[in-house]
């Protein structure tokens, strides 16, 4: 088969290729497609193989794009964003963007930052005389160390000159991730560059985010319902007591209580917090994403919804308890509600994509009076979904409240203030808190909530 010519960096090339070679993709036979389905060749060439880029990109979970101006192609929504790691690393570890090529001072400055140990200068920094303090960051040297020498030169022949003694830990750093196999080893280290190479090692040591998965991932139901499963009724013993009386103050009419180790750590900017109580809700909301070309990092916090119980709703029994669910008599008249629910945790790649969220649930995760028989909805939709994030969002999508965080240890309590509310809520929480920590954290929440916990509208 002889290739057409075309434009590849301005140069025209005509090619004799070996075409029909097959392609497997995680076990599976594929069909290399363009942008509209058309079926496209794999072919070899000169002692490689070449297949379409969408085709496997798409296949592997990975958006890909033509940049036609600067000919290329960007393949990826997974990590390695240097422009999101470097908010990363400001928003959590008070890192300023690096810029630059860097020196060695700055780079063991930003370790120390981090809370790792600085490296040794000596010569030039590059990712590859770097890949010694990244794999020790990442509690990994041990494993740098089972490399012979021929297998650590083996494994770096492909990078260029790596010294004998980078080699072990520039091999480790890249099958473990720490490394992208696309940097250049020998360049000087810029600010991106490291940007990316801390936050893979702050994701490998635990310090940075917590999540079960991307939205994309083909098992992505199992990992959200796996974990749903695990989740039980959890308690603190100080702030349920400060709960009881918050409630029945009637300052707030309910809270949640989380537990920090559940925490997903995203970058707030690009992040939204969705509440629900159904786990087949989330599941399906992660196809409306995919369908919509959107991918996030999905965490899924638990919480204890507690709230009001009015004996009523089961003609004046207490209902069953189970692992999940559990009403307490808390003072004479009064009955509280605990509940497992949960928080998606949902870190988009960027601004824009979060921005899209809110479109996505009023059409397709909302009730409305005009839609009687919730056609078009995914299962469990709620007159008022909530979801919020901690950045300024404009109205009238979004209106701004507080969430009074009320910490002891690794739990808090979050019940939820307006500007008119704040008062109340914080001074009685201040006022039966002693030695817990108060903080009012301005949220923004959707229209739909914020008209709800203001009594002007039931959708």
């Amino acid at each position: 088969m002889v290739l057409p010519a075309s434009a590849v960096l301005g140069q025209k090339k005509n090619l004799e290729v070996t075409a029909g070679i097959g392609l497997t993709i995680n076990g599976l036979k594929a069909k290399a497609t363009d942008v509209t389905g058309k079926a496209v060749d794999t072919f070899y060439y000169d002692g490689t193989t070449y297949v379409p880029v969408r085709a496997v990109g798409e296949a592997l979970g990975q958006t890909v794009a033509w940049d036609s101006a600067g000919q290329s192609v960007a393949i990826g929504t997974k990590g390695n964003d240097a422009a999101n790691d470097a908010a990363y690393l400001s928003e959590y570890f008070g890192i300023s963007r690096l810029n630059g090529t860097l020196s060695w001072a700055t780079y063991n400055s930003a370790l120390e930052k981090i809370g790792f140990e600085k490296a040794a200068a000596s010569g030039t920094l590059t990712a590859a005389t770097a890949a010694k303090s990244l794999v020790a960051a990442a509690n990994m040297t041990e494993l740098a160390l089972t490399y012979t020498s021929q297998e650590a030169s083996e494994a770096c022949k492909r990078y260029g000159t790596i010294s004998a003694a980078d080699a072990p830990y520039v091999a480790c750093a890249i099958e473990m991730g720490l490394i992208p196999n696309s940097v250049d080893f020998t360049a000087a280290l810029d600010g991106d560059t490291a940007s990316v190479l801390l936050m893979n090692a702050v994701e490998a040591s635990g310090k940075g985010r917590n999540y079960i998965g991307f939205s994309n991932d083909p098992d992505i139901a199992q990992r959200l319902t796996s974990t749903w499963n695990s989740f039980t009724v959890f308690d603190d013993e100080a702030l349920s007591k400060l709960g009881v009386e918050i409630v029945s103050s009637g300052a707030t009419t309910g809270y949640n209580l989380k537990y920090d180790g559940n925490a997903a750590r995203f970058l707030s900017g690009n992040t939204i917090q969705y509440g629900h109580d159904n786990i087949t809700h989330a599941v399906q909301l992660m196809g409306l994403l995919n369908r919509a070309g959107l991918v996030a990092r999905v965490q899924l916090e638990p919480k204890v919804s507690v709230y009001e119980y009015l004996l009523e709703w089961n003609d004046g029994k207490m209902p069953a308890s189970t692992p999940t669910y559990e009403v307490r008599q808390v003072a004479d008249n009064l009955y509280l509600t605990y509940a497992v629910e949960y928080d998606l945790q949902l870190e988009f790649s960027s601004q824009a994509d979060r921005n899209a969220f809110d479109g996505i649930i009023e059409e397709y995760a909302k009730k409305y009076d005009d839609n009687p028989e919730l056609e078009g909805l995914i299962y469990s939709s709620w007159w008022q979904p909530l979801y919020s994030t901690k950045v300024q969002m404009s109205a009238p999508q979004y209106q701004q409240i507080y969430d009074v965080v009320v910490r002891n240890g690794d739990y808090t309590i979050h019940p939820f203030a307006t500007a008119e509310t704040l008062g109340a809520v914080q001074g009685k929480v201040a006022s039966a808190a002693s030695g817990l920590s108060v903080t009012p954290t301005r949220i923004w929440v959707n229209a739909a909530f914020y008209r709800y916990i203001t009594g002007t509208s039931h959708q």
